[in-house]
């Protein structure tokens, strides 16, 4: 399974247990998480760094709060800022995933609003990496 399949199965994982109506054991696709170390690491990450992420995205929105975020688009933001912080994969890479998937799973122009949250996420993490306020 490439990483791009990966990524679609993190965030359906993600998405599933939004609201935690569900557990990760009870997801549709637990073996996938079980069999594959990159899902696993970047679901994990967002367990039990739920709070950080959901803040990381709550300080780029305007006029929103996260609730008010439609779940597809939200949990896509959750997955891709989880792996923002804890993946592998170059930011544009991440950005691009996370456009694409909300095009084949969000609404109409959620894509414009996933890239622009995604976007003040990383200039602000980057300008705070560098010691810039």
């Amino acid at each position: 399974m490439n990483r791009h399949e990966q990524r679609k199965k993190i965030f359906q994982i993600i998405f599933q247990v939004d609201h935690g109506l569900v557990g990760v054991e009870e997801t549709a696709f637990h073996h996938l998480y079980r069999d594959y170390d990159y899902i696993r690491q970047i679901v994990d990450y967002f367990l039990e760094n739920s709070e950080s992420v959901d803040g990381g995205i709550s300080d780029h929105l305007t006029s929103y709060t996260l609730e008010r975020i439609p779940k597809v688009e939200r949990n896509i933001l959750r997955t891709a800022i989880s792996e923002l912080l804890h993946g592998d994969s170059p930011q544009r890479v991440v950005i691009n995933e996370a456009i694409l998937l909300t095009k084949l799973y969000g609404e109409k122009d959620g894509y414009r609003f996933v890239n622009g949250v995604l976007k003040n996420f990383i200039t602000e993490t980057d300008e705070q990496s560098n010691g810039e306020h």
